[in-house]
């Protein structure tokens, strides 16, 4: 109940906090806008605590930081642990399918007990921001044969432009639609949030959650044909889905956030 009263009192602050972010950042920064208006003005301040430490100063964009590191040694352990694959024609993933080395649902859990055990702890707090993100774009959590839609072909409303799935759900998608820079639209999609929409959003697990994605990348799967163009009819059919995925992975870090950050205001 605490969780929709915070909703309730926060959709007015939401009209004047919203921002716009750079393309190939879209996604991770507006699951990550929504799931600050979404939290307490208690758990607000300590996420901005936990941001002043990083490299960046808004939550939003500090929530892409786990992808600007992957690649350098420090970090280059993180690498798998942005998504997790099943075997090509599953309908579902299991914590069976995560490698020793990690994959998104294990990281997911190791942030949470990090951050739980360490409030101060920022790159825990981004990497499961980053991670709940990635775990509701289907690509994500797809089929490791083609490195989840990486190695498809389609092309993206043009002949020329040729590109892959797993870039089609990343960014492109995002971008046609607008969601890169249009302010309006990105304060809209918060707003379609209802009170049954969080309720029902908060139940379920990690593995739940994944394996409405899973789902959803066997229906995607079932429809793409190599070479193939995606224009209006396909984006159109997928944009309710999309959009969805992102109000939920930012309903559901809230509750995360709030169950993990709230903690120490009871010690």
């Amino acid at each position: 109940m605490r969780f929709l009263v915070v909703f309730a009192s926060v959709i007015f602050s939401m009209l004047l906090s919203f921002h716009s972010y750079s393309f190939g950042r879209s996604g991770h920064g507006l699951v990550c806008d929504m799931a600050l208006q979404l939290v307490s003005v208690t758990t607000q301040q300590q996420l901005a605590s936990l941001v002043a430490a990083s490299p960046h100063t808004e939550f939003a964009s500090a929530c892409a930081w786990p992808d600007e590191v992957r690649g350098q040694d420090e970090f280059r352990w993180s690498a798998p642990h942005h998504y997790v694959n099943m075997p090509r024609g599953e309908k579902q993933v299991t914590i069976e399918d995560c490698p020793e080395r990690g994959c998104i649902l294990s990281a997911i859990a190791d942030m949470q007990q990090r951050l739980a055990a360490d409030k101060h702890d920022w790159q825990a707090l981004l990497f499961l921001a980053h991670h709940i993100g990635d775990l509701h774009q289907p690509l994500h959590v797809s089929y490791a044969d083609d490195l989840g839609g990486n190695r498809t072909a389609v092309y993206f409303y043009s002949h020329e432009m040729p590109t892959n799935l797993h870039g089609v759900w990343d960014t492109n998608m995002l971008s046609k639609l607008g969601y890169d820079d249009d302010y309006v639209k990105q304060e809209a999609l918060f707003l379609q949030l209802t009170a049954d929409n969080i309720a029902n959003w908060q139940q379920g697990t990690v593995l739940d959650w994944a394996n409405e994605s899973a789902a959803l990348t066997y229906d995607i799967y079932q429809q793409y044909r190599p070479g193939m163009l995606i224009d209006d009819t396909y984006v159109l059919q997928y944009q309710p889905i999309l959009e969805q995925r992102l109000q939920q992975a930012a309903v559901r870090l809230a509750f995360l956030l709030e169950q993990l950050l709230t903690i120490e205001n009871a010690e």
